[in-house]
């Protein structure tokens, strides 16, 4: 098996789980708004974490180096293409629920951060393929991944966050455990940046 099948294999997987899951869900607890809601909650969770995984992937490896961070690293890609599988199939969520709940208005224009942040995703996906990697070039490629993946992690962020600072007490548990993970990526990230730095002086 090619790389490339491998990784349009990873990413229909991750489309065709993630749907199979969110429509056996909402055939056992019926199609409204609420449960709707419930399943794109899980879904957008779920691809956070993995692309929370994705983040520290490298750091972790440059901090500890063992097999199971040179795991991490060496099956980033893949993890980046099942985070793009897993968050195609909470779009279609999204237009499943424009179409199930009346006055829910799904417009690009509406949502022009969100639009951007899945063409960003689509161009990293698109770019995870041999013919294209070899396009871009090694330093164009790594300067959209690098500023891709902190696009969408600024991103999956904001979506954990209440409108206001003054409505924290509107978050809930599952929220705050992603803000805890988010906090320790950040950590794990800036410990492994100012040890290379020390090693490089």
């Amino acid at each position: 098996m090619t790389s490339n099948q491998r990784n349009w294999i990873v990413f229909l997987g991750a489309i065709v789980v993630t749907s199979l899951a969110a429509a056996t869900y909402l055939a056992l607890a019926g199609s409204s708004n609420e449960t709707i809601l419930v399943a794109l909650r899980c879904s957008a969770r779920l691809a956070f974490v993995v692309l929370l995984v994705v983040f520290v992937a490298r750091p972790l490896q440059q901090m500890f180096r063992t097999q199971f961070t040179a795991m991490l690293l060496r099956n980033r890609r893949m993890l980046g293409i099942a985070f793009a599988g897993i968050h195609t199939a909470h779009l279609g969520l999204i237009i499943y629920r424009s179409r199930v709940v009346e006055n829910f208005d799904f417009t690009v224009g509406a949502n022009l951060p969100g639009a951007f942040s899945y063409t960003v995703m689509l161009l990293m996906f698109l770019t995870s393929f041999n013919a294209t990697v070899k396009m871009l070039g090694p330093k164009r490629w790594r300067t959209l991944h690098k500023l891709g993946l902190y696009w969408l992690f600024i991103g999956f962020t904001q979506t954990q966050l209440p409108e206001s600072l003054d409505h924290l007490d509107q978050l809930e548990p599952a929220n705050w455990v992603m803000l805890a993970l988010v906090a320790i990526a950040l950590v794990i990230r800036l410990t492994a940046y100012l040890a290379q730095r020390r090693q490089s002086v």
